[in-house]
């Protein structure tokens, strides 16, 4: 199903697509490619799948928005003519596939509720035009099209979609053979780097506080972080609010409460880090420490005189090695893979049914 060399001729040497990606931005060669749009646009047809008809400008629509980026990749014009042609071919046969798609739902399932393509244009409507319906028809009518015409449109890409999920639920079980077959042959992905689970509080030096008056606070509350029973009088001495009065006053707490940066409002908690993705000083802090430790108040000074201090919190360390099946977190990452895949698969072996019972031609 090659695509003819006039298609691609056609679409490499629209005015259009030379105005946007191949002609330097001079107005005489702006107005050249606007006279030979009007001369050589005239549209026909690419292609069609079970009778359904696909047009050139179908084609062009959407492969012109990406002009622009090609022609910047490419580094000579042969290469840009041979990725306009993958792309344009490629574009078709998308084409084809959804017209089958839609074509299939209509002859084994009929038509799809109204009220499911309505919605979605009060939605569209609500949304990007703030429930003005004018605006929303003179934008259709800016674009070249009608309230009709995007009302097809809506209604061709729900049916679409819903044929392509119904498919893809076929595949989306996951059984521990598959997945331990899939680590097997791929354990090379899931080795890891060195890499440590911590929570952190950043205080901030006041505008009216001195050096050794932040250095000073941020010594008492890892003072109270160690002593857990302190927390309670240092929140009191500062004249800071806990969140929660109710709950157990700790870490995340404190970060809560204290911090400056935006883990504060996830109680400081970072998250998983590489060992080698951080500042050498936290790195060589957060290996001292065990898990659930806490560290010392480190100060680091910023441009213009301000100093900021981390308090750290080792809540996990992996060193370097393989992953395993006991991980949750790997198994949860193959699990996802398997079911694109099998999903992927499902979907393939579905088009290619459809092709197979159905004529497309491409012209």
């Amino acid at each position: 199903m090659k695509v003819s060399t006039s298609l691609i001729t056609l679409l490499a040497l629209s005015p259009l697509l030379n105005a946007q990606a191949l002609a330097p931005k001079e107005a005489s060669l702006e107005e050249t490619a606007a006279k030979r749009w009007s001369e050589m646009n005239s549209d026909r047809v690419a292609g069609s799948a079970n009778g359904q008809v696909i047009t050139l400008s179908d084609v062009r629509q959407q492969v012109t928005p990406f002009v622009r980026e090609i022609r910047a990749k490419a580094k000579t014009d042969e290469e840009f003519n041979k990725t306009l042609d993958s792309i344009a071919e490629e574009t078709l046969k998308q084409f084809a596939d959804r017209q089958l798609i839609i074509a299939e739902f209509k002859n084994s399932m009929g038509k799809i509720p109204e009220s499911y393509v309505d919605g979605d244009i009060e939605d569209t409507i609500r949304r990007d035009f703030g429930g003005d319906r004018n605006r929303f028809v003179a934008a259709l009518r800016a674009q070249g099209t009608t309230p009709l015409a995007y009302r097809r449109q809506i209604e061709d890409r729900i049916i679409f979609d819903y044929m392509i999920g119904q498919v893809r639920r076929t595949a989306l079980e996951v059984g521990p053979g598959r997945v331990a077959e899939y680590f097997a042959k791929h354990q090379a992905d899931f080795t890891h780097k060195e890499s440590v689970k911590l929570s952190q509080i950043t205080i901030t030096q006041g505008a009216a506080e001195t050096i050794e008056e932040a250095k000073t606070r941020a010594n008492a509350w890892v003072d109270a972080l160690k002593s857990p029973e302190k927390i309670a009088a240092t929140f009191a001495f500062y004249k800071v609010i806990p969140p929660n009065q109710k709950v157990t006053l700790n870490f995340a707490e404190v970060a809560k409460s204290i911090s400056t940066d935006d883990y504060a409002s996830a109680g400081g908690d970072a998250g998983w880090k590489s060992i080698e993705e951080l500042n050498e000083r936290v790195a060589t802090e957060l290996r001292t420490l065990k898990d659930g430790e806490t560290s010392n108040a480190l100060q680091f000074d910023l441009p213009g005189g301000k100093s900021i201090w981390f308090i750290l919190k080792r809540d996990g360390f992996k060193p370097a090695g393989n992953g395993s099946l006991d991980d949750v977190k790997v198994r949860s990452e193959i699990e996802e893979r398997v079911r694109m895949e099998s999903m992927k698969d499902a979907v393939d072996k579905w088009m290619g049914e459809l092709r197979a019972k159905n004529h497309v031609e491409f012209r």
